[in-house]
C-alpha cells in the first residue's frame, strides 16, 4: 500500500514501522498567569529581559520516536506614558524553551508603541506559536517568556499593566 506522512494533522501510516492510523493525544497543558484583569500591574519594561511567565509540559507519555508540538499563545499589556523620552518604543517578546533568555527561542516578536494621539491608552500585544518536535529529554518541557524595551527608554515610559498570561498544550501520539 501507498505510505503517507502527514504531519500537521499527526496522521501517521507508516513512520519507523508504524503501519496503522494513530489519532493526537494530548499529553498536557497549563497556563502562566500574572494578571488577570486590567491595570492590576504597574511593571516597567528595562533593557534587559524580564520573566513574566513560565510553565513546564509534562510529556513522559509521548511515544517515543514520534514529534510531538507545542502550541502556546500569550497576551501582555501596555501602556505607554505620556512623558515618555522617547516618542518610539519596542518591546520585544520572547519566548524560550527553558528557563534562561538566552535558551533556544521559539517565539520573538516586536510591539511598536508610538507616542501620538491614538496610543495613549493601554495596548494587549497578543502572539501565538509553536514548537515543533522538540526535545523530550527528561518528559518535562519549560517554556518562559520573557519581555524588554529595546530602544533603551528609561524605565518609566512604557509599563506592563495587565492582563498577562501564557498558555500551552503539548500533543504528541
Amino acid at each position: 500500500g501507498k505510505r503517507y506522512f502527514y504531519v500537521e494533522t499527526l496522521y501517521i501510516l507508516h513512520m519507523k514501522g508504524v503501519k496503522s492510523q494513530m489519532t493526537p493525544t494530548f499529553l498536557d497543558g497549563r497556563t502562566s498567569q500574572n494578571a488577570s484583569t486590567a491595570n492590576s500591574i504597574n511593571i516597567p519594561t528595562t533593557p534587559n529581559y524580564v520573566l513574566w511567565a513560565i510553565l513546564g509540559l509534562t510529556v513522559t507519555a509521548a511515544n517515543p520516536g514520534i514529534p510531538i508540538r507545542v502550541q502556546f499563545d500569550g497576551t501582555t499589556t501596555l501602556k505607554l506614558n505620556p512623558g515618555a523620552s522617547n516618542v518610539i518604543n519596542r518591546i520585544e517578546i520572547k519566548v524560550v524553551r527553558g528557563t534562561d533568555p538566552n535558551d533556544p527561542a521559539i517565539f520573538s516578536g516586536i510591539k511598536t508603541l508610538v507616542l501620538n494621539g491614538d496610543e495613549q491608552g493601554a495596548q494587549e500585544y497578543t502572539f501565538s506559536g509553536s514548537d515543533y518536535n522538540p526535545p523530550q529529554g527528561s518528559g518535562l518541557l519549560v517554556y518562559s517568556v520573557f519581555v524588554r524595551n529595546i530602544t533603551g527608554s528609561a524605565e518609566g515610559d512604557v509599563k506592563r499593566v495587565g492582563p498577562e498570561s501564557f498558555n500551552a498544550s503539548a500533543i504528541g501520539n
